[in-house]
């Protein structure tokens, strides 16, 4: 057998057994560029050498394509357990137990037990404050009733008992005046007769005299009993209504007070027993247990610390309020991320089939089924050194992960973007293109033909084609050695572009406004060139201008923030340090802190550095 004959079968072999093996998709420029190579190849070895076509036939088959990356392995449902309790004093929580880390656990399942003793402590003396605070309750709705009754008092007892004490006065004054007008007209008559017999000497002047002075004792009585009634029914007036109304807005102002004391009262009760149920809040809040509707897998949580003293979940560790304790990943909604580069990304869409293998079990289920369910929309920090290579995220979703998959855990993934259960398929080599045309030299009987062929898609190593070609055809697999068996079409330079006007116009405009600028700074081009020079750390990373734009960019998860693999480079080196709460994401606040200070060292030529919360 001749080596064009091994040559021959191999690439037949591998036509035949490559339509059902996943390969990297690289797309059409592969054709081009491998046809192209193969050209000049043979173009520059034809005169030391006649090489014959290599033939290969037209088959149907299976048509597979499919891309293969590295992904991580996440759960796409993770519950933070933190700690709820906050001593008043402002000081930390002592961990006294804790669930194995690795537990399975649902819905009520123990998690964590703090030290309550502190807590304990303050209800003994939140108690003795909220008997207090009770007793002035007490005391001040009896003041209040004492107020109330003081006035119904008033109003039906001493008021008109008064009333009647001056009433009475001037019915005596009255009966006194009639009694003294009485006297007074008997002593006139009286007056009379004995003026008549002293006139006629049967009685002395003496007797007139005593007749006329009691007359006048008389009218003198009956003008004090007048006085007497006058002010009686001045002071009836007076009682009614001013001492009446004095009395009144004394006796109201007393109750108004009542009631405000016995409001205040009952508003420090409830300050009390609010502290009271916060309290108790605070010494349930110590026995933490798995929140309801929650089913996973006991992680514990892990805080870096620039003293190089790493927090983590252990017995008799301090634990400050709002600090994440145990992460609950839901091992039943596990899924892979998975970075895609550019020329692959195109061909992935939400619902493609893909395989996942996770070394890490140890050939325990390490084949698992999945589905593509998110493709971002945006790249993600491409590192240092590679700044051209756009990655993006794809998330694929686990179907039936198993029990013994963690977070973390490095996964090969394969997602398929097209099937065919049959397909006209031939090697990749055997296709030449023309710009945007594809072709193929074909043999028929013992002549050559050229014919034009419209592919459906590729794996790098197999096409599939759509039409030009039949079950059986013999295509020559290096055809740009033997172009001058092929009719082709002239290579069609592209015309000159024409710009509309209006575009011309603006362009100019913002030359002639730039150039102005520039006029008008002085100085500016030769502190450009200082500063460039001095920019000697860049390193090709694309700069975001804040942290909500990275964060859009990079937030796979859509939930406002960063984890470390979520993050890239270059955070990925400095992670810890731009996580100055140690939350282990990374928050808009955060991000924006280290852009400023990475914009700051590269204008100062010190490159980014740690990118940290330090200045």
């Amino acid at each position: 057998m001749s080596k064009t004959d091994i040559n021959r079968d191999s690439i037949r072999s591998s036509s035949r057994n490559g339509a059902a093996t996943p390969f990297l998709i690289f797309g059409f420029v592969a054709i081009t560029l491998v046809s192209v190579g193969t050209y000049f190849y043979i173009s520059q070895n034809r005169g030391a050498e006649e090489i014959d076509p290599i033939l290969s036939q037209v088959e149907l088959g299976e048509f597979v394509s499919q891309v293969l990356d590295q992904g991580e392995a996440q759960s796409s449902e993770n519950v933070e357990i933190r700690c709820e309790a906050r001593a008043r004093s402002g000081s930390s929580v002592s961990v006294l137990k804790a669930v194995p880390e690795g537990s399975m656990v649902s819905e009520g399942d123990f998690l964590v037990e703090l030290d309550s003793t502190s807590f304990e402590k303050e209800l003994e003396q939140q108690n003795i404050a909220l008997a207090s605070s009770e007793a002035g309750v007490i005391q001040a709705k009896a003041n209040l009733d004492s107020a109330v009754a003081s006035l119904e008092e008033y109003e039906k007892g001493t008021f008109l008992q008064k009333e009647k004490e001056l009433t009475s006065s001037i019915f005596d004054a009255d009966a006194a005046i009639e009694q003294a007008e009485l006297d007074v007209t008997l002593g006139i008559d009286d007056l009379r007769y004995q003026e008549r017999l002293n006139a006629k000497g049967y009685v002395t002047k003496a007797v007139v005299e005593a007749r006329y002075n009691a007359l006048k004792m008389a009218n003198l009585k009956k003008q004090q009993a007048a006085l007497q009634k006058e002010l009686a029914v001045a002071a009836l007036e007076v009682h009614q209504v001013i001492s009446k109304k004095k009395e009144m807005i004394q006796f109201e102002a007393d109750i108004e007070a009542a009631k405000v004391k016995l409001d205040s009262e009952k508003k420090s009760l409830a300050v009390e027993i609010e502290k009271m149920a916060e309290i108790k809040d605070m010494i349930e809040k110590c026995t933490i247990r798995v929140p309801e509707g929650v089913t996973g897998q006991v992680v514990y949580a892990k805080e870096s610390s620039r003293s190089g003293n790493d927090w983590v979940l252990e017995e008799g560790a301090s634990a400050r309020q709002n600090q994440v304790l145990i992460r609950l990943p839901n091992p039943k909604k596990m899924e892979v991320k998975a970075l895609i580069n550019e020329q692959s990304i195109t061909q992935i869409a939400e619902g493609m089939a893909a395989t996942i293998k996770v070394d890490a079990l140890n050939g325990e289920n390490t084949t698992l089924k999945g589905v593509v369910t998110k493709v971002s929309e945006y790249a993600e920090s491409s590192g240092w050194m590679s700044s051209s290579i756009k990655k993006y995220a794809v998330l694929v979703r686990i179907i039936d992960p198993p029990r013994s998959l963690k977070p973390g855990m490095n996964c090969s993934v394969t997602i398929q973007v097209k099937y065919l259960p049959e397909a006209l398929l031939a090697p990749i080599q055997t296709v030449y293109s023309v710009q945007d045309r594809q072709f193929c030299l074909a043999k028929v009987g013992d002549n050559w033909k050229t014919l034009e062929v419209k592919i459906g898609g590729d794996n790098s190593q197999m096409v599939y084609f759509t039409s030009g070609v039949e079950d059986g055809t013999e295509l020559v697999l290096n055809p740009g050695g033997f172009k001058e068996y092929m009719e082709l079409p002239e290579f069609e330079m592209e015309t000159k572009i024409e710009l509309p006007d209006s575009v011309v116009a603006e362009v100019e405009a913002s030359k002639k406004a730039a150039k102005a600028n520039t006029a008008a700074k002085g100085g500016g081009k030769a502190g450009g060139k200082a500063g460039g020079k001095r920019g000697g750390g860049g390193s090709g990373f694309a700069m975001p201008s804040s942290g909500a734009e990275l964060i859009k960019q990079k937030d796979t998860d859509g939930d406002g923030k960063l984890t470390k693999s979520e993050a890239g480079s270059p955070y990925t080196f400095f992670f810890d340090s731009v996580d100055t709460d140690k939350d282990t994401y990374l928050s808009e606040s955060e991000l924006d802190t280290s852009i400023k200070n990475m914009k700051k060292r590269m204008q100062s030529g010190g490159g980014f550095g740690g990118g940290g919360g330090r200045q």
